[in-house]
């Protein structure tokens, strides 16, 4: 991907930056005002001695965000805004500020979502100095989140990369970042540089398997105005699956030699006494409509691949008889990932995606009276069983 003339144009105006934030929008017309005006006082309170750029990077938005973006003033801390390059997704949205950044000869590049709605100033600092002062090359975050909300992180990308390359990185597709001019060069040049959701999970896979240093920030509560939209399972959040997990395998298989254990700063999750995480809407009933409709689509592959005694439990699915427990969960997961690993058949994480409802319908009744400390530590002991059964699994299957 090659920056545009105009935006070349208008970096040699700006020169060299040490630092470079970028902001990832698209129809974020009610909240982007709010997340610029949050990272410009960051930036001035946290990053005065440095020079810093702004950079928003627009995912071909339909409303105002680009131009209101480009109204709002943020002197004395300088501000690009730029339609991204390449297709329509995230990927190529972060994929565009790190051109930008490395035109610019930036130390650090960091990301923010333009939805967010709990952003705080001190974010900027528990993300960029940590990389400015060279002391991480990966700085991913760890929010108070409700139990419910990081779906896909809680019961398949938190567990699936703590036990493939031995990093407990809590929230690996968090969705801010903040990374070094040396890993963001190791990122720019890999194959697998996807242009939709799954990067978050490719920017923390490469760089635990990269040997990269990563640090996690306590950045405390994370509201977006984005999570309304998991209330529909079939709107929002199976698109979002499927790029985020064939982003996760195919980085899997490529990494299959190189998975070994790596060290990683934990976070420690002790009784929470902070604010009380706002709690996250599920439509139960949904769910279980959707794994009773879609369970006999993907018939063919769960009597292909999975045990006989998960195929029993999943035969009532039809019948709105709905969950999976954690063990039965990291099973289908690895018998599916085994054959994805030498197939790539996109059909398999299709069929994945019913049996992670059912799983989460599971997790819902595990947890549903449970509070944040409970749930963290269920989550945390759900992904170990996936760790104990990887080898196993994973041995009899290749």
């Amino acid at each position: 991907m090659e920056l545009s003339h105009g935006i070349l144009d208008k970096l040699e105006e700006i020169g060299e930056a040490d630092v470079v934030i970028g902001i990832l929008t698209k129809n974020v017309e009610p909240t982007i005002l709010h997340v610029m005006n949050v990272v410009r006082s960051g930036v001035l309170q946290y990053l005065s001695q440095y020079k810093t750029l702004v950079v928003v990077s627009d995912g071909f938005s339909t409303d105002r965000t680009a131009e209101l973006a480009s109204m709002f003033e943020i002197q004395p801390v300088q501000k690009l805004v730029v339609e991204q390059m390449g297709v329509p997704g995230k990927g190529d949205g972060i994929r565009t500020v790190m051109e930008i950044a490395h035109h610019t000869k930036s130390k650090a590049v960091a990301f923010v979502d333009g939805d967010l709605l709990s952003i705080k100033e001190e974010w900027i600092q528990e993300m960029v100095r940590p990389v400015l002062y060279g002391r991480t090359d990966l700085v991913v975050p760890f929010y108070v989140r409700d139990k419910f909300d990081g779906v896909i992180t809680n019961n398949l990308a938190y567990p699936f990369t703590k036990a493939y390359y031995g990093s407990d990185i809590r929230q690996p597709i968090g969705g801010e970042f903040c990374i070094s001019k040396k890993l963001m060069k190791i990122l720019l040049n890999h194959p697998l540089f996807p242009s939709d959701f799954g990067i978050d999970i490719f920017i923390t896979t490469v760089a635990a398997a990269e040997r990269s240093r990563i640090r996690e920030a306590m950045l405390g509560l994370k509201l977006h105005e984005s999570t309304t939209k998991y209330l529909d399972p079939e709107s929002s959040l199976i698109p979002m699956f499927r790029q985020v997990v064939t982003a996760m395998f195919d980085l899997a298989v490529y990494y299959s030699s190189r998975n070994e254990r790596h060290a990683i700063t934990d976070v420690v999750v002790s009784d929470y006494y902070g604010p009380i995480p706002v709690p996250v809407g599920v439509n139960r009933e949904k769910m279980l409509e959707t794994v009773a409709m879609r369970y006999e689509e993907y018939h063919d592959i769960f009597e292909k691949l999975l045990p006989e005694d998960i195929l029993q439990i999943s035969k009532s699915f039809t019948e709105g008889e709905v969950a999976l427990d954690a063990k039965n969960w990291a099973r289908c997961v690895w018998h599916i990932f085994s054959e994805y690993s030498k197939t790539k058949d996109i059909m398999l994480i299709d069929a994945l995606r019913v049996m992670w409802l059912a799983r989460f319908i599971g997790f819902y009744n595990e947890c549903k009276d449970m509070d944040f400390t409970e749930a963290e530590n269920a989550i945390r002991e759900n992904a170990n069983i996936f760790e104990e059964l990887k080898y196993e699994i994973l041995k009899n299957t290749s």
